[in-house]
């Protein structure tokens, strides 16, 4: 079962591999699996916006379509 995470969560979590795998200190095994996390990672963010935008559009139209026309005075 995966666990979910906030984007919050996950964007700390992405910043601190790409720290690590900068830091070119990882043995070259670590180095794969926490490339690994991080590409997982960007994925799972990038679905979380996704969902997001999707969200954002559906509230947006749907308050538009419900608004009245403004009168002029």
């Amino acid at each position: 079962m995966k666990k979910k995470i906030t984007f919050e969560a996950g964007m700390q979590e992405l910043e601190e591999l790409v720290q690590a795998l900068e830091s070119g200190q990882l043995p070259l095994e670590d180095s794969f699996k926490t490339y690994e996390r991080a590409v997982a990672l960007r994925d799972s963010l990038n679905a979380l916006l996704d969902e997001s935008d999707k969200r954002i559009r559906m509230l947006t139209e749907a308050g538009e379509a419900e608004l009245p026309a403004k009168e002029e005075a």
